[in-house]
């Protein structure tokens, strides 16, 4: 059955602006004053879609959401920045890729990857200790690599100023995405506490009489945290103790598909290796969850090493392919079947290239007993076979010129707050261009030469095409 999936390579309940689909209203243009030219936004539902920087005397929201700008006398002023900026929770690969081309340099790339598997350790050891559940590490590194999004990547310099180098250090970013994480999931620790572990964790001497250096660290931490809240646009629903963490969701999913034990501590181990990923940052949880589970049901992994209930029966072959055919993505948890394909695409190729300096690989045997190879020739079997999985389309953000347009990702002036206004709002959708909608418009009508069928959910765009690696 194909399932709804959103046409804007993003996420959420997204739909084609202009379109009216499930009530949307036509976007206008609204032409705003900015520092003396003219300049147009669009505004769709009542509320502006991308960023808005006005130069104006003062600024207010209108009955409608838009910003009314204006003088508040005759007299000339002078000019104030002001930017209204829409949360984005997730992005497609080509998104990330785009970002991480402006925020670490192309000789730098593996040394992020290095350090933020070293990262992930780190912030593990943290949670471990101080007696977090497993949910505020999954909420660090989704925060740790959002920052980096918006953020360079360098090295600490030689420039005498240990605040500066504090700031930068990826140790003292990853600390202050634990602190904000901690708070935003309900486990609420003194910074002072926070910082206590992570020095003794980097065996870094803190038993200054003066407490110079304690007192740097902190406020290197608070100006990271300061920076981070705006690089996640204050977005708090995305990773929050409202909200269902994947291992959370490995585990009830298992449970209503009556998934025997060591299934399900396969799929929760899967789980904690794709926590250091970006896929946190493409797609949503559930159907992260959903994608786990698929590929364990392809694995059928009997000989899993682990400590209890071992005397549970395990469900045969034979039950595990009932249960994988009588899975319906959509009506049964609510996933669109092309976002779940793009999770099993990504994490297949996470394990065909990493399944050696995987924690999965620590509890599996390495020769598969019923195929007589290592274990990672499974998932390069399942790769293979799942090639052809209809995935989300991301025609409409392969071409730098589209996303150059879009403000919200280019880089952030920290600075603006200090000398006008910042406003952020939240949402879950991404804006588009005339020249881009155009393009998704012809793709969609070479694709599908039969009568499309009325619907009242968003138009699908998800098409069938090689499987790519992740970002």
């Amino acid at each position: 059955m194909s399932l709804p999936e959103t046409n804007n390579g993003s996420l959420g309940s997204a739909e084609t602006p202009g379109t009216g689909t499930n009530g949307g209203a036509v976007p206008m243009s609204e032409s705003v004053s900015i520092n003396g030219r003219e300049s147009t936004r669009e505004l769709a539902n009542g509320k502006s879609i991308s960023n808005v920087h006005g130069s104006i005397g003062s600024s207010s929201i209108g009955p409608t959401g838009s910003s009314s700008t204006g003088p508040i006398n005759s007299q000339p002023s002078a000019s104030i920045p002001s930017i209204l900026q829409v949360s984005r929770p997730f992005f497609t690969a080509a998104e990330l890729k785009y970002l991480h081309g402006q925020s670490i340099p192309e000789p730098r790339k593996l040394v992020y990857s290095q350090k933020k598997h070293q990262v992930f350790q780190f912030t593990f050891r943290i949670v471990k200790q101080l007696k977090f559940p497993l949910r505020v590490l999954a909420t660090s590194m989704n925060y740790y690599q959002r920052y980096y999004l918006f953020n360079k990547f360098e090295d600490p310099s030689d420039n005498q100023d240990l605040l500066q180098d504090l700031e930068k250090d990826p140790f003292v970013i990853a600390t202050a995405c634990t602190f904000l994480a901690s708070k935003n999931e309900d486990c609420i620790k003194k910074l002072k506490d926070i910082q206590t572990i992570a020095n003794k964790l980097r065996d870094i001497d803190d038993n200054d009489p003066r407490g110079i250096y304690l007192d740097t660290q902190r406020r290197a931490i608070m100006g990271v945290e300061f920076r981070l809240l705006q690089a996640i646009k204050f977005d708090f629903v995305n990773g929050s103790s409202s909200s269902v963490s994947v291992d959370q969701l490995v585990v009830q999913f298992s449970k209503k598909l009556n998934i025997d034990y060591t299934n399900t501590m396969h799929s929760w181990l899967i789980c904690f290796d794709i926590m250091s990923t970006p896929l946190c940052l493409m797609i949503p949880p559930h159907c992260i969850a959903v994608a786990i589970i698929i590929i364990t049901l392809n694995v059928k992994p009997h000989e899993l090493i682990h400590k209890y209930n071992k005397g549970e029966p395990q469900l045969s072959s034979s039950n595990l392919n009932t249960i994988l055919e009588s899975i319906d993505c959509y009506a049964q948890f609510r996933c669109p079947e092309p976002l779940v394909n793009e999770g099993i695409v990504y994490i297949l190729d996470y394990y065909v290239h990493n399944m050696n300096f995987s924690i999965l690989n620590e509890y599996m045997p390495a020769i598969d007993a019923d195929t007589g190879k290592e274990q990672i020739f499974k998932f390069m079997d399942l790769k293979s076979r799942f090639n052809d999985l209809k995935i989300l389309s991301q025609a409409s953000c392969n071409d730098r010129e589209w996303l150059r347009q879009d403000m919200y990702l280019q880089p952030w002036d920290y600075s603006v707050s200090a000398k006008g206004s910042t406003r952020f709002m939240l949402g879950n959708k991404r804006s588009r261009f005339e020249s881009e909608l155009t393009q998704v418009e012809l793709d969609r009508k070479k694709k599908h030469t039969g009568p499309s069928s009325s619907s009242s959910g968003p138009v699908a765009t998800g098409t069938s095409v090689p499987a790519t690696g992740g970002a």
